[in-house]
């Protein structure tokens, strides 16, 4: 059945334009990626409601069937397959016969609805969209949800995000939408398996979201895939994905199962733990964040971390994102320093670790921000700094790179600071240069670096993170930086001398360092 879900996919993508797909936000799974998912859920009981919401050209419906059809004794299968692209009903329509053949086949009943709409606006239909998540039940309920919804963002007057304004904040992003109603439509004790991007499990943007949807069900598995660009390596997948299984509301899961792949083929070389909830599922600070340990090694670094004595903004510190959104502030920008009024502008490619070098051309970036008394508000006085990217690139290793900005070296009384960049600061004085150099050393640790990516999936350094974390006092910072300044290349072992960090998770993370 999935051979034949891979013809009518093939065929599609060859008659249609990928800026139709992109608009749809269609992104299809892989066989191998399908066949897993349909393999989580539990007992399949002699009578089952499926739902499969964007359904595409139905290869996660022909994956649950497939998985059926090998079962001996009969089951009645009723799958609601939501699809609103035209162009794809006919194809999906032929799947889906297809499926119901090989079933009727094996003594198997398979019928299903093929619903051509929205899934969202069809599944809220009698509510107002303020009311939409009361516990108002549906009249079809599912035992099962198998889905890829599509992935794009929404602008924040479409009726999409107007129907679910109170769950997902600031710039929305579809797929959250499909999960939301999915689980409103679970069965007492039903399942949702979905492949999704990351970026719901951290975030002030989806922090209503997990609220709303970790009230309603239980988290019991996740996969995750090493590489951004294998899994879905022909549809130029920025975002990373994962694999969810939740189970709606019953009894609450004591471990959750956490499952590895380097990319599509989860048959070769899958690794598997079973990790306490509480080390998945944070909410000490209100925010409900989803951390991904990838193994026993993530799990000593989380309570290493975790152990710091003070929050980030207990110690003092403040972090902020630079305020010079370019295309806003073109009437200030210039192309060099040569102008009396010019003043330092500083982009991401200006970050390296422990350093801010400028001027530094790149690829015609403008280098200089002019200082005038209209521009002030998008200036920052000149002091001393930790400018941290806020973006790298999908494969890079490092998600986290910190430099020092220290106000020494440019003498200018104000610093342009592009959006692409967050920078550190201290709430009520200037920092030291040793503070300076020891809080850099802590976010270009590899420590700190591994830490962040067990909470954060995105490209993204979000601030809300950072303030989140645990931080060691700034005396003990002062003192990392004091001697990281001597020579930095020993940055890494000053931190975990300082930190206490010794034995066998000493030797992951300087190995890791090393590669």
């Amino acid at each position: 059945m999935l051979n034949h879900a891979l013809e009518l996919q093939h065929r599609f993508e060859n008659s249609i334009s990928g800026k139709h797909r992109k608009e749809h936000g269609q992104v299809f799974t892989p066989p191998e990626v399908a066949r897993f998912m349909a393999g989580l859920f539990g007992t399949i009981p002699p009578e089952y409601v499926l739902l499969d919401p964007g359904a595409g050209i139905g290869t996660l419906t022909a994956a649950f069937c497939e998985r059926i059809g090998k079962l001996r004794s009969p089951r009645i299968v009723t799958a609601h397959v939501f699809e609103n692209d035209g162009q794809l009903i006919p194809l999906l329509k032929q799947n889906l016969d297809n499926c119901k053949g090989v079933l009727s086949e094996a003594g198997h009943t398979f019928n299903y609805v093929l619903h051509a709409d929205d899934f969202i606006l069809a599944t809220s239909h009698g509510l107002n969209g303020r009311q939409l998540f009361d516990e108002a039940r549906s009249s079809v309920e599912c035992d099962g949800v198998i889905m890829n919804p599509p992935y794009f963002k929404l602008r924040k007057d479409s009726v999409h995000a107007k129907l679910m304004e109170k769950i997902v904040h600031g710039q929305p992003n579809i797929y959250a939408f499909f999960m939301a109603l999915a689980a409103r439509l679970l069965k007492q004790n039903g399942e949702i398996v979905a492949i999704t991007p990351r970026s719901f499990c951290n975030g002030l943007y989806f922090r209503g979201f997990r609220h709303w949807y970790f009230d309603r069900v239980t988290l019991d598995h996740i996969h995750i895939f090493e590489s951004r660009t294998e899994t879905f390596k022909h549809s130029n997948v920025l975002q990373e994905s994962i694999i969810t299984k939740v189970h709606r509301l019953g009894s609450p899961s004591a471990t959750i199962a956490v499952t590895t792949s380097f990319g599509a083929d989860l048959t070769n070389g899958s690794q598997r733990c079973d990790v306490p909830a509480g080390d998945i599922i944070d909410n000490s600070s209100g925010d409900y964040v989803i951390r991904i340990p990838e193994g026993q090694d993530d799990r000593d670094i989380m309570q290493l971390v975790e152990s710091l004595p003070l929050r980030f903004a207990e110690t003092g510190l403040r972090i902020s994102t630079g305020p010079v959104v370019l295309f806003r502030a073109t009437e200030y920008i210039l192309g060099g320093a040569t102008d009396k009024s010019a003043v330092p502008l500083l982009h991401p490619h200006n970050v390296k670790p422990f350093a801010t070098p400028w001027p530094l051309a790149k690829n015609g970036k403008h280098r200089a921000f002019k200082c005038c008394e209209d521009s002030l508000r998008l200036l920052v006085p000149t002091r001393n700094y930790v400018l941290i990217k806020r973006f790298s690139s999908k494969e890079e290793k490092r998600r986290l790179t910190a430099a020092c900005l220290l106000a020494a070296d440019f003498p200018f009384p104000y610093v342009a600071i592009e959006n692409h960049v967050n920078y550190v600061y201290h709430a009520e004085r200037g920092l030291t240069e040793d503070e300076v150099y020891g809080i850099a050393a802590l976010f270009n640790s590899t420590l700190i670096d591994r830490y962040f990516r067990t909470i954060s999936g995105n490209t993204q350094v979000n601030a809300t993170e950072i303030r989140a974390m645990n931080f060691p006092d700034l005396d003990q910072l002062a003192r990392i930086g004091k001697q990281v300044r001597r020579n930095t290349e020993q940055a890494e072992a000053v931190v975990l001398k300082a930190l206490g960090v010794a034995g066998s998770l000493h030797s992951c993370l300087v190995g890791t360092c090393n590669e």
